[in-house]
């Protein structure tokens, strides 16, 4: 099981019960205390971050040992896409985690989003504050309302060390509109099996192809791995639902993916998919050359990507914005047709794209009225 190689502690929360949990299960680790929970603090109080050198690539991947316990802060707020071109329906957020995790996946948009900034991986307690601020959101409205917790960080890859599974999903389980959704590529499941969820607590799988995942997906669980854990959720009455995302297409990828949508349903059954592509921010596609760690096969795959639109300043924002970058929306559409057809060969399941355009929502065939994402408790109508 995972530990870190370092732990930063802020001050404030040094005798808070989930601080002691997790230090309790990480005996040996180098800990430090810090008054204050400014990025530059902690990075200069961090041995491990000044031991790997000023590249930022380097940082980045030594920042994924190092581990912050940080206050609740402002662990509830709602996201919103700033370009409403790139279809994504907002969603409220619970973060109980967040700048990644400490697996290396190539293509994680933190990388440049969070984590050139932030260096380290936050855990967020004070947990009895986090439940007052979740309490309050659900106070405001008499419908139900679903917490994404997977948007920041993975939802169980460290649910060893904090213990936030068995603090949380009773909590939620016992709520009268509250339900939250965990997206993972965890297989770290066996402490939240026994739990009293009532069918409120939504977990989710990233999966990709056993090939692409081994190769790009560092340290994170194998696909087999991560559909054993699906099918030990399933089975102890958790809704699945599964997030095949992203789409790689490589020499022989038709076939490859073929493969990997039958081994998910010859294993479990999930109510939803959610299915994407690769696509990066303008930042870090230009540094594609130089921000990978697996070497230059997923550059060359990259290279003949454009902006998903024309450039457009939105309101609140200093500078256009023209979309990810990714595939020409024909060879987009390709994959999702080609995808979609695989999966309707052995379930009706709801399926949704992940910040795509509309018009490939159109020419795939799917419902804008009736986006039925992975995140979503109903539906949320894109239209």
């Amino acid at each position: 099981m995972w530990k870190p190689k370092e732990i930063i502690i802020n001050e404030k929360v040094k005798n808070d019960p989930a601080t002691k949990y997790f230090l309790n299960k990480c005996k040996g680790v180098p800990v430090t205390y810090v008054d204050n929970g400014r990025s530059t603090n902690i990075v200069e109080n961090s041995k491990v971050l000044h031991s790997c050198g000023k590249k930022m690539l380097s940082q980045i991947i030594a920042g994924k040992q190092v581990v912050y316990i940080s206050p609740a802060g402002t662990a509830v707020d709602l996201f919103d896409m700033p370009d409403d071109r790139m279809l994504c329906p907002h969603f409220d957020r619970l973060k109980l985690a967040s700048n990644g995790c400490f697996y290396q996946c190539d293509w994680c948009y933190l990388k440049l989003t969070y984590r050139a900034a932030f260096p380290f991986i936050t855990v967020k307690v004070e947990h009895d504050k986090i439940k007052k601020q979740l309490a309050k959101r659900l106070a405001q409205t008499k419908d139900s309302v679903i917490f994404n917790s997977g948007e920041l960080a993975d939802s169980l890859s460290m649910d060893h060390l904090t213990g936030a599974g068995r603090e949380f999903i009773p909590w939620f389980g016992n709520t009268e509109n509250g339900y939250l959704f965990m997206l993972t590529k965890s297989d770290n499941v066996d402490d939240i099996l026994d739990l009293d969820h009532k069918e409120r607590i939504i977990v989710a799988w990233s999966m990709n192809n056993d090939i692409i995942s081994k190769k790009f997906e560092i340290g994170a669980p194998t696909f087999e791995r991560r559909l054993n854990a699906a099918e030990k959720v399933q089975k102890a009455g958790y809704p699945l639902r599964i997030r095949l995302d992203p789409i790689v297409p490589f020499d022989g990828w038709e076939k490859a993916y073929a493969g990997t949508i039958k081994s998910i349903f010859d294993k479990v059954s999930p109510e939803r998919m959610t299915i994407g592509t690769l696509r990066f921010e303008k930042g870090f596609y230009g540094m594609r050359n130089n921000i990978f760690t697996t070497g230059p096969e997923l550059p060359g795959i990259l290279d003949n990507m454009e902006p998903m639109f024309e450039p457009k300043l939105f309101d609140g924002l200093k500078s256009p914005k023209s979309g990810k970058y990714s595939f020409s929306e024909d060879k987009r559409t390709e994959i999702f047709k080609f995808v979609i057809n695989e999966i309707r060969k052995y379930s009706d399941c709801k399926i949704a794209l992940c910040k795509e355009s509309a018009n490939v929502w159109d020419d795939t065939g799917l419902e804008l009225s009736k986006c039925s994402c992975v995140c979503q408790l109903g539906y949320a109508d894109m239209s």
